[in-house]
């Protein structure tokens, strides 16, 4: 009986080696080929929709600045024709078909962009935003519409056409005039043909004896030949 028991321990005591020794022993070469295909499985699920993300809001926050900065160029206007102290060649320029009544009838810059002077309608003048160096966009701006008033005649009132296009944008072939639609997208989006922001807005001179009879006239239909 006392042997059959140490036997018993004795066999017991190797099992716990043997237990302990496995444990030891780690993965084995199936279960680490296993944690790999599970791991880049996992990655390939993953990837798209972060760069989805990180596309779309890189987009979103392009299009945001092209916004501010077409508001920007209003906005300077605007105050100069406020301050009275202009001539009709600080104003944006008039395409050159003449004013016309709607700016989104306006055409896009050329492909290539350039920045004349004196200023035309078709330029496309560069921006760069953060100071790198480097352009961010490019600004197309005209106005159409105008009504003048005053001796010397000076403009009073116009529409004013305000386009911002990325810098990809430049050198690209049939660009358009409507806005970029915001999408999900893990690149340019339409950034490449498409401005990221457009303001058609008047601009009015409120400060002279006839502003309002010229702001009438400015809002009156155009009279058929």
């Amino acid at each position: 009986m006392l042997y059959q028991s140490r036997r018993l321990k004795i066999y017991l005591e190797l099992q716990k080696l043997v237990f302990t020794a496995r444990a030891e022993q780690g993965f084995t070469i199936i279960e680490s080929l296993m944690a790999i295909v599970v791991i880049t499985l996992l990655l390939v699920a993953i990837t798209p929709p972060i760069f989805l993300a990180v596309g779309t809001r890189v987009q979103n926050q392009r299009a945001e600045q092209a916004m501010q900065l077409a508001q920007r160029q209003v906005d300077e206007v605007r105050v100069l024709i406020e301050k009275g102290t202009y001539t009709n060649s600080d104003l944006p320029p008039l395409p050159a078909t003449g004013a016309t009544d709607a700016a989104n009838t306006v055409a896009a810059p050329t492909a290539s962009f350039t920045c004349s002077t004196p200023l035309t309608a078709s330029d496309a003048c560069s921006i760069d935003v953060n100071g790198d160096s480097r352009v961010d966009f490019y600004v197309q701006k005209f106005r159409t519409k105008e009504v003048s008033a005053g001796n010397p005649s000076r403009v009073v009132a116009f529409y004013m056409g305000v386009r911002v296009y990325s810098a990809i944008a430049n050198g690209e072939s049939g660009l358009q005039t409507t806005q970029a639609s915001l999408q999900f997208t893990t690149e340019q989006g339409r950034q490449r043909k498409y401005p990221l922001a457009v303001i058609y807005t008047p601009v009015v001179r409120g400060d002279l004896k006839d502003s309002l009879i010229k702001y009438k006239e400015f809002l009156a239909p155009p009279t058929s030949p």
